[in-house]
């Protein structure tokens, strides 16, 4: 049992972001409807409602949401799927330094910090994610440099600043009315780096539980045409 949790454990933001989707669509359908655009507007809009919008107490339009519960669990579930996430990230290197370091734990204090995202302080939280976020990151793409070039590279970068362009406009309100529907083209692209990651680990996992050799390279799991 052991050797298989060693194994295979790099798949769990996998199933977490699974389970995330899942709880939050069923909070989404629980959701009475509103946003800072459209107040009155009627049940979860994919274009106009953020994410954490399903985890206000009172929703813009002054209703009391019955989606609080479950969209908290999944926020909650989301947290633990990141912070599982990080500590596996520097793994897709063949080494280990400071920067590796860094990227695994400034990453999971970010995630933890972020937990913290359906309380009131949640403008706050957001700030405070985007800096840690980012110190996190800087290293993780100074090792990058150093890895094989490919999708997973160019993936990772288009998610950097995907979240930087949302961070920008949360923090300045410029497109601010696009932001929620941006948000979730993020989300999938965030969701498809952590996907391919885990696989990558897992791989390599495997790859030193048979004794075999491994080559660091994003075509292990998908084929570079």
């Amino acid at each position: 049992m052991i050797d298989i949790i060693k194994r295979y454990y790099p798949l769990i933001p996998v199933f977490g972001l699974g389970a995330y989707v899942i709880l939050f669509t069923m909070a989404a359908e629980a959701y009475p409807g509103g946003s800072e655009s459209v107040p009155g507007d009627t049940g979860y809009s994919f274009f106009h409602n953020f994410l954490c919008d399903a985890m206000l107490p009172i929703t813009p339009g002054g209703a009391s949401n019955p989606a609080r519960p479950m969209a908290t669990l999944s926020h909650l579930v989301l947290s633990g799927t990141m912070i599982c996430f990080f500590f596996i990230l520097p793994k897709v290197f063949d080494w280990h330094n400071r920067n590796t370091s860094i990227i695994r734990y400034m990453g999971m204090l970010t995630m933890t910090v972020f937990i913290f995202m359906y309380t009131g302080i949640h403008d706050h939280i957001v700030t405070a994610t985007g800096v840690l976020g980012t110190v996190a990151l800087l290293p993780f793409f100074v090792e990058m440099r150093r890895y094989p070039a490919g999708g997973l590279k160019t993936l990772a970068y288009t998610c950097f600043i995907l979240s930087m362009i949302v961070f920008f406009s949360f923090e300045t309100k410029i497109g601010y009315y696009y932001l929620p529907f941006l948000q979730k083209i993020t989300f999938v692209f965030d969701a498809w780096w952590v996907i391919w990651v885990s696989l990558i680990v897992t791989r390599k996992n495997l790859a030193i539980a048979e004794n075999e050799p491994y080559i660091s390279s994003e075509s292990a799991v998908f084929a570079e045409r």
